[in-house]
């Protein structure tokens, strides 16, 4: 797997703030920096070559667990010389991520800030992959995609439950979704190239790597188990394309394992609670947003940190536009994406998790694979480009 020219050292001046943790990476748009993720789709969208594209998005397959689980993986491991790897977005996370893949713009432009996202209007959190009824996904996110914007035929290949999601109607629009099962994945892809045409571009999305860690961790048996599966789905792939297909491998983020000896719950702090209005975000990159009143951030920042002390990096709203985190530095915001800003963000380090879990359900607290935050596990994808 092919390493990166050196990027960033991280975030400079005073806005940012002095020290940055070596364990967390420089956010993806210090120094003038952009993620690579953002490229993978556009081009093939907006200087089309003729002849066929697939791209793959395998969701959680990080390139730190791809590299040390190798042996698992000899589709992909025949094919390390032309991976290299890749930045994805802050946050690390499906939602913000899958936006961005889609748009080749910032979170702080499309205003997909995290799994929950701050809906100014409700004063409430919204799910990015479920919606809300009443919310409008074109409305919630109204900039055009990369398939609305140009002129290829596009068709979709996702999980049949994300058909008509919120996130597909944020992220998709301009392609035409077809649904798959995990075990007719390679028929229905072979059935969108053909229906897409001979210059046509299909996305297919897999999930069941991201799945098996949330739920057992990137060290069971369960999370081999899928992602040797899905070598093997990328093989059969290879062996039945149509000739001159050309294949394209990325994910969305990667995944470190938490423990309940390793997770914060504020709901046993009331003390600093008083401070919090809504929480949004998730246990690695969480999201605070403050009470009303003159100071209210500020206080609230320095009462996490407090907390938290090395277990986490706390960044106020001033120090997270600052560094590069969601966006260009100086990027001037919509109002629509300015009122979705915490006033608190929280990016977990080592294998720290922090959340208020009395606003969640049961799952949230029993998940062991987690995503989100700055380490090298969670925000380095790999990015295979091969022609069949």
């Amino acid at each position: 797997m092919r390493e990166p020219a050196p990027g960033p050292r991280g975030p400079q001046g005073s806005a940012a703030g002095e020290s940055w943790p070596a364990d967390l990476l420089p956010p993806p748009f210090a120094d003038g920096g952009q993620p690579g993720l953002l490229d993978v789709l556009r081009p093939l969208v907006t200087a089309p070559r003729p002849g066929r594209d697939l791209v793959v998005l395998l969701d959680g397959v990080g390139a730190d667990l791809l590299q040390q689980h190798r042996a698992l993986t000899p589709t992909l491991r025949r094919l390390e010389p032309q991976i290299e790897r890749v930045r994805t977005v802050s946050p690390s996370t499906t939602s913000s991520a899958m936006v961005s893949l889609h748009t080749g713009l910032a979170p702080l432009e499309h205003g997909v800030l995290g799994y929950l996202t701050y809906d100014p209007r409700t004063g409430a959190a919204l799910n990015q992959l479920t919606g809300a009824p009443g919310t409008d996904p074109r409305e919630w996110m109204p900039l055009a995609t990369l398939a609305e914007s140009g002129t290829r035929r596009a068709v979709q290949v996702g999980p049949k439950k994300h058909a008509g999601s919120h996130l597909s109607g944020v992220a998709y629009r301009g392609w035409e979704f077809v649904g798959h099962g995990r075990t007719d994945r390679v028929e229905t892809v072979r059935s969108a190239l053909h229906r897409a045409g001979p210059d046509g571009l299909v996305h297919l999305h897999v999930d069941d790597v991201d799945h098996a860690g949330h739920r057992y961790g990137v060290d069971s048996e369960q999370w081999r188990t899928a992602l040797a599966e899905v070598d093997g789905v990328l093989g059969t792939l290879l062996r039945r394309l149509p000739r001159g297909t050309r294949l394209h491998v990325t994910a969305d983020h990667g995944m470190v394992d938490t423990s309940p000896e390793h997770t914060t719950d504020l709901a046993e702090h009331p003390g600093l609670m008083r401070l919090v209005h809504e929480v949004t975000g998730e246990a690695r990159a969480l999201a605070l947003h403050a009470v009303p009143g003159d100071g209210a951030g500020e206080e609230l920042a320095a009462s996490v940190e407090a907390l938290l002390e090395e277990r986490a990096l706390v960044l106020s709203r001033e120090r997270l536009l600052g560094s590069g985190m969601l966006g260009p530095v100086g990027l001037e915001l919509s109002e629509r994406v300015a009122g979705r800003l915490p006033d608190v963000m929280v990016l977990s380090r080592g294998r720290w998790s922090v959340d208020d879990f009395s606003r969640r359900p049961d799952t949230a607290r029993a998940m062991v694979g987690v995503h989100g935050s700055l380490t090298a596990a969670e925000c380095w994808v790999p990015l295979l480009r091969t022609e069949i």
